[in-house]
């Protein structure tokens, strides 16, 4: 047989495997309670829906892993299969797995689950350590020991940017399809064979699994999936982009994962931009932001297809030529092309751009830095955020406030927004005492954001100053909650409930609570 008639088969088969296995699976995922259930919050599904689906991929994979490891010396295709390459894989990935399905039934914090992919990481790294030259735009670099750290974070931000892209039907095994097809290639042109043949089976994979998935999705892949294909893709592409002399071409590879590694950069800007942990959940990823411009879930994973592979042909084509410039010159126009027409992106570098530009202003123009409204940033929705912001900052003029931030963040509403108020002409004022008032804000029982005041004073004012925060609080989720059921807020609800407001009345009362 041919290397080409073995690659087909080998695709249709991961695909018929995955595809007749799903069925059983979600059976079994509904009897014993394996379901993604719908909160109104952020699963917004109508009906429960198995998860952890991708335990079928892992199994597929691993089988063929270990077939071809056992049989490797009878396998002419096999060039380039090392089992210092494929041991350290079969042993790491069941750990992922595992805490992926553990994350899926029980839910995990960010912080425990990236402690294992560590883990994960460094053993796949350790056992290439012998690599540590790269070639980038035909230069030969020797990173020396600064690789094995710099190999630990393309594994680990290739889980979590596959991972993060599991937020809508079909996304991520879309695009997890596409970028396997293209290591494939790059691994046949660089004349590992045998890691072609296993990025094949990964692409036949994940279309066995798609027609479970796409929208919409009777099984989705959970933490369990998402990472482990990170983590596989990642392990293929840093062998597939070896070449001749040892050296790791990285262009290729950095261009393949371009889309899904720009959405996890930008969502890490908008939660430290709004003081959340970069673990937090949002709705701003790319997949959210098409699905409300599209209602049709199709459309939605061709745009997706259209940005993904341009990128992967681009490194293709560069892998074959040996030219880096390719696949930069395409993936700088993809990227161009999706902020200019507002498909994702946009409002991150807004932010971006507006701290330089903030920071700027305090350092050259205290004056006018900001006192009117602050730094505001609406990164997705239309409530009436600003109109709650602009009527907080004017009675905290009245009193010893040095910092204001508001976080509003309603997933269900595909509402976002912070603001952040710095009184920054007073900054260097002597004060006595100074305290910081963090107060959540729930609506129908439910965490809708966090109102933050720092206060610096010079006299026993903290009751007061308590119960400042406390009515403002109060006061915000009596605005949230009049969106929410009408659409619109009053705009002189925050000033005159504050005027009737006696603070002195509720100081003990919110103080012992």
């Amino acid at each position: 047989m041919t290397f080409f008639s073995v690659t087909i088969f080998l695709f249709l088969l991961a695909f018929v495997v995955t595809l007749v296995l799903v069925y059983p699976f979600r059976l079994i995922a509904i009897r014993v309670g394996m379901v993604d259930h719908p909160d109104s919050v952020r699963k917004l599904q109508s009906n429960s829906i198995p998860v952890a689906g991708g335990l079928v991929i892992f199994l597929v994979m691993s089988v063929a892993m270990i077939l071809i490891c056992t049989f490797r010396d009878n396998f002419a295709f096999a060039v380039g299969l090392s089992p210092k390459l494929l041991l350290p894989l079969l042993i790491v990935s069941p750990l992922i797995v595992g805490v992926g399905l553990i994350d899926d039934i029980y839910v995990l914090s960010g912080r425990t689950k990236l402690i294992f992919q560590i883990v994960a990481a460094s053993v796949i790294v350790g056992f290439a350590k012998h690599y540590s030259e790269v070639m980038f735009f035909g230069s030969e670099l020797n990173l020396h020991h600064l690789f094995y750290p710099l190999a630990v974070f393309w594994i680990i931000g290739l889980i979590n940017a596959i991972n993060l892209l599991d937020g809508a039907d079909g996304v991520a095994v879309t695009a997890g399809f596409h970028m396997s097809i293209a290591t494939a290639c790059v691994a046949f042109i660089n004349n590992h064979f045998g890691i072609a043949l296993l990025s094949v089976g990964l692409a036949g994979g994940l279309g066995g699994f798609f027609m479970h998935n796409r929208p919409p999705a009777r099984v989705y892949l959970g933490d369990t999936g998402s990472m482990f294909i990170g983590l596989v893709l990642a392990t293929f592409m840093f062998r597939a982009s070896v070449l001749e002399k040892g050296t790791i071409s990285v262009c290729g590879p950095l261009v393949i994962v371009l889309i899904p590694m720009v959405d996890s950069f930008f969502a890490v800007i908008r939660r430290m931009n709004s003081g959340r942990t970069i673990f937090s959940p949002d709705r701003g990823h790319i997949h959210h932001l098409l699905s409300l411009k599209f209602s049709s879930g199709y459309i939605v994973l061709s745009i997706l297809s259209l940005l993904i592979v341009p990128g992967c042909i681009a490194a293709v084509v560069g892998a074959y030529y040996r030219n880096d410039f390719i696949p930069v010159v395409v993936a700088l126009c993809i990227l161009c092309i999706a902020i200019s027409t507002d498909l994702f992106g946009r409002r991150e570098l807004l932010i971006l751009l507006g701290r330089v530009k903030g920071h700027f202003r305090k350092l050259f123009n205290k004056q006018k830095y900001n006192q009117r409204n602050g730094e505001i940033y609406h990164t997705q929705g239309n409530g009436p955020w600003r109109q709650i912001w602009n009527q907080l900052i004017p009675i905290l003029h009245n009193y010893p406030c040095r910092q204001l931030q508001l976080d509003i963040n309603i997933p269900c509403r595909h509402e976002d927004f912070f603001g952040e108020w710095e009184n920054v002409i007073k900054k260097n004022n002597y004060a006595e005492k100074s305290m910081n008032c963090s107060v959540p804000l729930i609506v129908e029982e439910k965490y809708i954001g966090t109102l933050r005041i720092f206060f610096e004073y010079q006299n026993e004012r903290r009751n007061e100053l308590f119960g400042l925060t406390l009515k403002l609080s109060e006061i915000c989720e009596h605005s949230v909650k009049q969106y929410l059921d009408t659409g619109t807020v009053d705009n002189a609800v925050i000033v005159l409930s504050f005027q009737e407001q006696d603070l002195d009345s509720i100081h003990t009362d919110k103080q012992a609570a």
